[in-house]
């Protein structure tokens, strides 16, 4: 199990021995037809193979497998229910036919009427007589004894004891059948072949970035470049931060005030935990990646699991919509819903990994369009307001307790979503007295509001919206300390605190609820823009150069993506037909074997030499160069080359073998090169087929999908290649291999 999910396709031929012949007993008891039986087999099979990572405990196969079998089973029942009712009427009408069609294909007697009426002729006569005229010819009791010449009570008799025996016999015949049940032929090959095409289909879906990365983890120059670019990354990232933090800081009217203040304390905070973050995604996450790629396991499960947490998060911060519904709240809901779907698409290897990029500039045009809205006051909290004397100085209305209207719970929320939009409020608890709406904190940064978002928690002052219009307030130690922070002076005591900012928030909804929006804003302290920025947020520089930036990095992005999707299709229309182009490669290769003035070197200029030296129709000085380097072969296990060095002295051998006209041999070499553990350039181009196009010219089409199927094993980012031959191949057509005849 743990080498299939590797990769390692040729591994699950094991399970499907193993277990065919089980699968196929569960599809005959349920469909009785062994046509329809071996279908669903192969069907369950490569199902199974599709969703093998939903499969936790690789021991648990055997009756995940069935369960699998039963089900499709059951769907092919219903859709072939009428070709079945058919082949049962045939069975019926015509027994003698019937019975030899069914000796040619199915592997006993099971049920048959055949069988029926050999098994009732084997009982005695007495018996035989009772079951036909009660059964068969549905005579009543009385009207088969009378028919017999015997009581009812006799006949009861003999019909138990030959009901008794029919059991008996059918039941014998039946464990003998059920023990030869098997397909007519083996199915092993069609399923492998149906599998294959499904390695490939999910390999090119969600392995064409990763394997790509897989490759490039290999070299250590990347190694370095990565760990370089990452350093620049976060570098950049933090400098980019401060900037754009300093142009925020200096948009204030007050520079000097409390809100500029707040502001500036809070981007320190945020600059530091984006750093921290950064390190984080440029440290785990690539090592995490690089590593498991570099083993040859799947991503599959590493996004399913980042679905599963940003599915979370998403759901928790969508819930907060019911009292927050503006645009850049919105927009963070959306993106975020989104990226969940996406992980949770490459996870089941719907879309390739390396649409990741796209996803990545549809998220930053759609955060550019929204990100005008994000909360830059630094004022949104109620007590900070309160001890800034933005409140209105007002005292609640008391009206008698008969005249108080009860409030439902959707009048509850219409004053909660005029508090959200306006990031007074974060959170809502919905209680029997009221609603419960969680403040924001007096340290409004991105860092504290980002946090507000994942849980109700006793942390934060609460607002209580009560179901008579009254409102009451809890103030949070947090945000005392905060308040004495900012002044350099205890704020006054809490209850009189409270009792101020109740009263202004109960005073706003008095005047919210007879639509007198404006007058409810100045209650609350809610001051227009033009109080408290230079520029409106919408036109401010810092909003302008990071929308900028980010439709930058979505057209770069696409643009930088597009050019490697074009890079990694190799066109297979490339034919070389010009002499002099083999002449030249001939001559570069021996040039390279004459330079090389050491034994690695000589090991790296040995393939080359041996297949141009065959192509030039010097046979003698291919097969030199093929044996010298494969007596190098042992000393340089370990070597990025060693993975080229087997393929190009198998397929050197295997093409004198061919023109030898030993193809025997040549069948061999050319299994020799598919066992390659691969390298830097065959995992990510794929193997030469020059020798695989000489076989297939010769006839010998099942060698070449055997090939492909080992190729499987390091080529991993053949983009439906591999697929598309086996499909040729298979009907009996030679593909056009395009590079791959000269890689």
């Amino acid at each position: 199990m743990a080498a299939v999910r590797r990769g390692d396709a040729e591994r699950y031929r094991e399970l499907v021995e193993r277990h065919e012949r089980r699968v196929y007993a569960v599809a005959w008891s349920r469909l009785g037809n062994a046509a329809l039986a071996e279908e669903v087999t192969q069907e369950t099979f490569i199902r199974a193979y599709r969703r093998l990572w939903l499969l936790g405990d690789g021991a648990k196969f055997s009756g995940w497998i069935n369960t699998i079998a039963r089900r499709v089973a059951i769907n092919f029942g219903l859709r072939h229910r009428r070709e079945l009712n058919k082949r049962e009427r045939w069975a019926l009408e015509n027994a003698d036919q019937s019975t030899k069609e069914n000796s040619a294909v199915e592997t006993g007697p099971l049920h048959t009427p055949e069988t029926l009426r050999q098994t009732l002729a084997e009982l005695p006569a007495a018996h035989r007589e009772c079951l036909v005229l009660f059964y068969l010819e549905g005579q009543s009791g009385a009207e088969a004894a009378a028919a017999l010449g015997i009581s009812e009570a006799v006949l009861r008799v003999r019909l138990h004891r030959a009901r008794h025996a029919m059991r008996e016999r059918l039941e014998e015949k039946l464990e003998g059948s059920l023990v030869k049940l098997r397909p007519a032929k083996t199915l092993v090959p069609a399923v492998m072949a149906g599998v294959l095409a499904s390695s490939t289909t999910k390999a090119t879906a969600a392995g064409l970035g990763g394997t790509a990365l897989g490759a490039l983890a290999k070299f250590t120059p990347f190694k370095f470049l990565f760990s370089f670019f990452a350093a620049a990354s976060v570098l950049t990232g933090i400098f980019l931060q401060w900037l754009f933090m300093r142009l925020e800081s200096r948009n204030f009217l007050d520079r000097d005030g409390f809100r500029a203040r707040l502001f500036r304390r809070s981007s320190r905070w945020w600059i530091l935990w984006f750093a921290l973050m950064m390190l984080v995604i440029w440290t785990l996450v690539p090592w995490f990646v690089l590593s498991s790629l570099h083993r040859g396991e799947s991503l599959a499960t590493f996004y399913l699991v980042l679905a599963g947490i940003t599915s979370v998060m998403s759901s928790i911060m969508a819930r907060r919509l019911k009292i927050i519904r503006n645009r850049y709240f919105i927009g963070i809901v959306a993106t975020n819903l989104l990226f969940a779907v996406f992980c949770l698409m490459i996870g089941l290897g719907w879309i390739p990994i390396l649409w990741t990029a796209y996803f990545v500039a549809v998220q930053m045009i759609l955060m550019s369009f929204t990100f005008s809205g994000r909360p830059m006051r630094a004022d949104y909290n109620l007590f900070l307001r309160s001890v800034e004397g933005m409140l209105k100085n007002v005292e609640p209305v008391m009206a008698e307790p008969a005249k108080r209207h009860v409030f439902n719970n959707s009048e509850l929320f219409d004053f909660a979503r005029f508090l959200g939009n306006r990031w007074l409020v974060n959170d809502f608890r919905l209680m029997n007295n009221g609603l419960v709406l969680r403040m924001s904190p007096v340290n409004m940064s991105l860092w504290h509001f980002s946090l507000a978002f994942f849980a109700f928690g006793s942390q934060g002052s609460k607002l209580i919206l009560q179901r008579d219009g009254t409102v009451s307030v809890t103030m949070h130690k947090r945000d005392r300390r905060a308040l004495r922070q900012l002044r350099g002076e205890n704020p006054s005591p809490n209850g009189e605190l409270e009792n101020r900012v109740a009263a202004a928030a109960e005073s706003a909804w008095q005047k919210f609820r007879v639509q007198d929006f404006a007058a409810a804003e100045r209650t609350l302290g809610q001051v227009p823009e033009s109080e408290v920025f230079v520029q409106p947020l919408a036109k401010s520089l810092s909003t302008r150069l990071q929308r900028a930036f980010m439709i930058g990095i979505a057209l770069f992005t696409v643009i930088q993506t597009f050019e490697i999707n074009q890079l990694l299709h190799i066109k297979s229309g490339f034919t070389i037909s010009d002499q002099n182009l083999s002449e030249q490669n001939y001559k570069l290769a021996m040039s390279n074997l004459k330079t090389a003035k050491t034994e690695e070197k000589r090991f790296y200029a040995l393939g080359a030499a041996a297949k141009e030296s065959f192509v030039a129709g010097k046979t003698e000085a291919a097969q030199n160069y093929a044996g010298e380097l494969m007596t190098l072969l042992p000393k340089y296990k370990g070597n990025w080359n060693y993975g080229n060095a087997i393929q190009d002295t198998n397929l050197v051998y295997g093409r004198i073998a061919v023109r030898e006209g030993n193809i025997e041999a040549a069948k061999k070499y050319l299994l020799a090169a598919g066992k390659s553990p691969g390298s830097p350039q065959m995992n990510s181009f794929g193997p030469n087929m020059t020798l695989a196009d000489d076989l297939l010219k010769k006839g010998e089409r099942d060698t070449v999908l055997e090939y492909f199927m080992l190729c499987r094993k390091f080529w991993k980012m053949d983009f439906g290649k591999l697929d598309k031959w086996m499909h040729e191949v298979m009907d009996g057509k030679t593909p056009d291999f395009g590079a791959n005849l000269f890689y």
